[in-house]
C-alpha cells in the first residue's frame, strides 16, 4: 500500500493588515483590525481602455546542474523535443516531485538564482527599474483568485527600492507534491533530451519581461523544452563556451551572504558558470498528458492563465491509453492567447488592479513587507504581516543594488 508523508505544519501567520476581495462582505476574525477593500477595475482600465501583456520578449534563462552544490549554468538549454520513433509503453510517475524547484535547490534566497542569471547575462539590464519580480506560481495564484478559481496559497511580498518581489511560501522549501499520478514526468523524460552543452541538467527556468498593468514585470517560469524545428542558426547566439573549454572557474566565488541572525536557514553559496545557449521564446512550448479517453476536454484552454503569464507560445497535447502515446498533437497557442486575451478582459482588469493595489500597498508599508493568504474559498485575501522567521528576498549585498 502507497503512503504519504504527512502535511508538514504551517509556517507562522502574522496580523491582518487588509482585506481585499472581490464581495462587500468580510468578518472580523478576531485576528486584529482589519479594512477591507473590493477589487474595482481602476479608472485607468475601465470603459474602452484594455488590459493587455505589451513588449514581451525573452531575457535570460538559466539551468540547475544536479549534485550536491547549488550550481547553475546561464544561459543553459532547455531539453530539446526528441518523440519516440516507435511509442512503447511507459511507467506511472513514481518519484519525489518538489513544489517549488528553485526553493528546493536554494531555499535560503529562491528569487537569486534569477537575479544572479540576469545580472550575469545581462549585466547592463536596469534590473531595478522593474516593477515586479515574480513567477507565474506566485501572479498565476493572483490570476486565479480574481477569475474565482483556485487552490488557498499563501505568498510573500517585499520592496527594494521601487521592486516589488512575489516569493512563494510553501510549508517547507523541500516540501512534496503527494499522490503523483499519471505521466506528467515520465513522458517528458522520454520524449525530450537534454543537448550535450547541457548535460547533468535537472530543470531550465526562463525569465521573460513585458508590460502588464502599467507596470515593467519579469516573471520566471519552466518551460517543458523546446521544439527543434523552430530554432534556426540566425535565431540563436553562438553557444557559451562550458567551463570545459577555458572559462575560469567561479565555484569558489560566494553569491549569497551569510541570512540574518535571525534565520534559521544555513548558509548557502551559489555557483554559476556561463555555459549552453539562448533558446529564442517562439520555439519553448508548454506540455500535458491525458488519457484518451478525456480527449474531448479542452486541455489548452484549461491551462492558457498560466501559458498567457509565461508567454509560452507552443502547447503539446498528448494522449495516452495504458501509458501508451499514439495521439500526440503540437500547436502554435499564438493566436489562441490572443482570443483568450480578449475574452477575459473583465477577469484581466482586475487582475490588473489587483496587482497595482498590491504594489502600492506595500511600497507604503515602513518595512516595506507582508504576506498574501488567500484561504479555502475565500473570496478575499488576507494582507498580514510576515509571520515567524523570514529572509529578505536577496542577500544583503545584491540587495544593496536597490539602495543605489
Amino acid at each position: 500500500m502507497t503512503t504519504f508523508p504527512t502535511r508538514l505544519p504551517d509556517p507562522e501567520i502574522g496580523l491582518v493588515l487588509c482585506l481585499h476581495g472581490q464581495e462587500d462582505e468580510a468578518e472580523d476574525d478576531g485576528g486584529g483590525e482589519k479594512e477591507h477593500d473590493d477589487i474595482e477595475v481602476s479608472e485607468e482600465h475601465q470603459g474602452g481602455d484594455v488590459s493587455r501583456i505589451e513588449n514581451s520578449q525573452y531575457l535570460t534563462s538559466y539551468n540547475w546542474l544536479a549534485g550536491d552544490k547549488s550550481r547553475i549554468i546561464v544561459p543553459g538549454e532547455p531539453p530539446k523535443w526528441t518523440p519516440l520513433s516507435d511509442p512503447r509503453t511507459l511507467p506511472q510517475d513514481n518519484g519525489t516531485y518538489y513544489r517549488d524547484r528553485n526553493a528546493a535547490q536554494f531555499p535560503t534566497y529562491p528569487l537569486e538564482p534569477m537575479v544572479q542569471a540576469i545580472l550575469t547575462d545581462k549585466p547592463e539590464f536596469p534590473v531595478t527599474d522593474v516593477d515586479i519580480i515574480g513567477c507565474n506560481n506566485t501572479l498565476g495564484y493572483l490570476l486565479r483568485f480574481v477569475r474565482g478559481a483556485g487552490d488557498p496559497f499563501r505568498m510573500l511580498v517585499q520592496v527594494l527600492g521601487k521592486t516589488v518581489f512575489f516569493i512563494r511560501r510553501e510549508n517547507s522549501p523541500t516540501e512534496t507534491i503527494p499522490g503523483i499520478r499519471g505521466y506528467g514526468h515520465t513522458f517528458p523524460e522520454a520524449y525530450t533530451t537534454w543537448n550535450e552543452n547541457v548535460s547533468g541538467s535537472k530543470s531550465h527556468h526562463r525569465v521573460v519581461e513585458y508590460k502588464f498593468a502599467d507596470m515593467q514585470c519579469l516573471i520566471r517560469f519552466e518551460p517543458d523544452g523546446f521544439l527543434p524545428d523552430l530554432v534556426t542558426d540566425t535565431e540563436t547566439e553562438d553557444p557559451v563556451p562550458d567551463a570545459q573549454e577555458g572559462l575560469p572557474s567561479i565555484e569558489d566565488i560566494t553569491l549569497s551572504d551569510d541570512p540574518s541572525p535571525a534565520t534559521e536557514m544555513a548558509p548557502q553559496q551559489l555557483d554559476i558558470s556561463m555555459q549552453g545557449r539562448r533558446i529564442p521564446q517562439s520555439a519553448v512550448f508548454d506540455l500535458k498528458t491525458r488519457a484518451r479517453s478525456k480527449r474531448s476536454s479542452n486541455v489548452l484552454r484549461e491551462e492558457m492563465p498560466r501559458i498567457w503569464l509565461a508567454q509560452i507560445p507552443n502547447f503539446i497535447l498528448a494522449h495516452h491509453t495504458d501509458g501508451q502515446f499514439k495521439h500526440i498533437r503540437v500547436s502554435d497557442a499564438r493566436d489562441d492567447m490572443k482570443r483568450w486575451e480578449e475574452t477575459e478582459q473583465l477577469s484581466l482588469r482586475k487582475f490588473a488592479s489587483l496587482l497595482q493595489m498590491i504594489v502600492a500597498f506595500v511600497r507604503n508599508l515602513e518595512d516595506g513587507r507582508l504576506e498574501i493568504e488567500r484561504e479555502e474559498s475565500a473570496q478575499v485575501l488576507n494582507l498580514r504581516a510576515q509571520g515567524g522567521v523570514v529572509n529578505s528576498v536577496l542577500p544583503p549585498a545584491l540587495a544593496s543594488r536597490w539602495d543605489m
